[in-house]
């Protein structure tokens, strides 16, 4: 059986692999609360004890047993003690686990992670928020309860027996049914957890999808559209939801039979032996402490059975859940672990694109098809075409973002060959985003390590340096809430500074100078150029202004690639 998320197939051998390492990084503490688990069972039946005492003394007619009272309280306390250590390690050992598993996922997410393919946002941002615990959930839920459970039920079944052998022979026979329940519950869990999850991912995908695309919506009238989609998704996830319940319930409730006919049998004995109707010879005598007692421990024996069942569901969703995370993960190999050599820092890199295609998933057919380019290095390279012709998803494939379906496109050096990866190149969009912090924070998002110096000479070759001048704090002017705003093409210079200071040998831009005004894009060319000296740049625009300046242009339309005109520069 294979299960297929975030674009990997993963069997059902490797999930469960998987899902058994990831317990790793919190395992000792979950085993810690395994520890104070079958303590907990211990003192209660003390605290039970001690009730019955008191209970045989009030039946005698004798006075207050300072003794019975006091095993009650304290094994109440202890009890309670164990219990609030078992769930202190559980919460640990489950931070610990969600904890891992996101620092990984973020490592893959960032450029930093070096890999070869985008993840679709939609189910990264799922993985990321509610898969991840789903799975430390299940490990903090049944890890400690798997340990445990074998303990705790032999302890009470061997109370029981040494009180009232009859009544452990009635919790053994009830217990042969508790197998095949268990079962049921598994079958019962597996098929809602997986319609679960997918509709977590539709409905996840379309939201992102909406958000990303609104002006776009909105300017062609599908808003209404879209407004019914989600509804129709959100129902979907609604329905699995509901479904996952009504599953949940019932195999709860064929346990509660079980365990319901075993108590009820146990006081049906217990009742009858205490008024004489039933006498079992090789029985020890029924008293108002054996039998009290015999009865108040009964359901904490089916306590770790009904937590396993519980585990069934909570399994079923961590299974469900680690396709999507492990196929996240799949791409965390580095170019140099696959044998690949990649550009040093500030090494132009020529770029070959041989026999490329691309096609989305979804497509009928091929975005790009047969495309054969060769950039040189240190050149500027222009791509015009229409809206709509590819020129961004052209440029997602020089840049790694996403992996050709067909072809190969290579990043060639005096150094080697390797193939593109996230974070291998500088990637310049038409939208700069400006996190709520200094400027000096905001550029060092390219190189977080970076000294004041190296700031200031990034700030100074994106032509920054006269804006940050006339700052009230130079560097340290705070952006964002309460901080001090900058114009469009003052961001994109941000934009230019945050690359320099990568020292990437590739420059990657996405219509650089868009909704820029004559003035400011020439100067945000004239930045580029400078920040660019000895790099190789690929730009996608509209601009006859930026087209000029191209050593080579090139035109895509109709999922090809042609060379316009080549030039020098100017």
């Amino acid at each position: 059986m294979t299960s297929e998320q975030g674009g990997t197939t993963t069997s059902a051998v490797e999930a469960r692999e998987w899902l058994t390492g990831a317990a790793a990084p919190g395992r000792r503490h979950l085993l810690l609360a395994a520890g104070c688990q079958p303590l907990e069972t211990a003192f209660t039946a003390v605290q039970w004890a001690g009730l019955a005492w008191v209970a045989q003394g009030v039946l005698d007619g004798a006075r207050p047993s300072w003794q019975g009272s006091g095993i009650l309280f304290g094994g109440g306390l202890l009890a309670a003690a164990a219990a609030w250590s078992t769930a202190r390690f559980q919460a640990v050992g489950r931070q610990r686990i969600a904890h891992a598993i996101r620092r990984r996922l973020v490592a893959g997410l960032l450029p930093a992670g070096q890999r070869h393919a985008e993840p679709d946002p939609a189910t990264a941002a799922l993985a990321t928020v509610e898969l991840t615990d789903e799975i430390a959930d299940f490990h903090a839920q049944t890890l400690p309860q798997r340990v445990s459970a074998p303990v705790s039920m032999a302890l009470i079944l061997v109370i029981t027996a040494v009180v009232q052998w009859p009544a452990a022979v009635i919790l053994l026979l009830a217990s042969l049914l508790i197998p095949l329940n268990m079962r049921l519950v598994g079958l019962f869990a597996k098929e809602g957890a997986d319609a679960r999850t997918a509709a977590s991912t539709r409905l996840a995908a379309i939201v992102l999808d909406s958000f990303r695309g609104m002006p776009t919506l909105r300017n062609i009238g599908a808003l209404g559209r879209r407004r019914t989609e989600l509804v129709r998704v959100a129902g979907d996830l609604d329905a699995t939801t509901i479904a996952v319940v009504r599953r949940a319930s019932l195999s709860g409730a064929v346990m509660d039979v079980v365990i319901t006919f075993s108590i009820a049998a146990n006081a049906t004995y217990v009742g009858l032996a205490l008024l004489g109707y039933v006498r079992i010879g090789a029985a020890p005598g029924m008293t108002m402490f054996r039998g009290l007692l015999a009865l108040l421990i009964c359901p904490m024996y089916f306590q770790p059975i009904r937590a396993a069942a519980a585990a069934f569901h909570s399994k079923e969703r961590a299974l469900s859940a680690v396709p999507a995370i492990s196929g996240l993960l799949v791409g965390l190999e580095t170019p140099s672990g696959r044998g690949e050599r990649v550009p040093p820092p500030g090494e132009p890199a020529e770029v070959a694109l041989d026999n490329v295609c691309f096609r989305f998933p979804a497509a009928d057919e091929s975005t790009l098809h047969g495309v054969n380019v060769t950039v040189h290095a240190g050149t500027w390279t222009v791509v015009v075409g229409p809206s709509g012709a590819g020129k961004t998803t052209f440029l997602s494939l020089i840049a790694g973002m996403r992996p050709p379906s067909h072809g190969t496109v290579r990043w060639l050096t005096p150094t080697g060959a390797s193939t593109p990866w996230l974070g291998g190149c500088t990637w310049i969009g038409q939208q700069t985003v400006l996190l709520p912090g200094s400027i000096g924070d905001n550029i060092r998002i390219g190189r977080p390590d970076a000294s004041r110096s190296n700031v200031e000479q990034a700030v100074a070759a994106a032509g920054l340096a006269e804006v940050v001048a006339q700052l009230p704090q130079g560097l340290d002017t705070l952006l964002g809430e309460g901080g001090s705003g900058l114009s469009t093409g003052e961001a994109r210079r941000i934009a230019i500074a945050r690359a320099f200071l990568s020292d990437a040998g590739l420059w990657v831009l996405d219509e650089p100078t868009a909704h820029l005004d004559a003035d400011t894009e020439v100067q945000i060319i004239v930045a580029l150029r400078n920040a660019t000296r000895g790099r190789t740049v690929i730009v996608a625009t509209h601009s006859p202004v930026l087209a000029r300046s191209a050593d080579l242009l090139l035109g895509l339309a109709d999922g090809t690639v042609h060379t316009v005109r080549e030039a020098s520069r100017v």
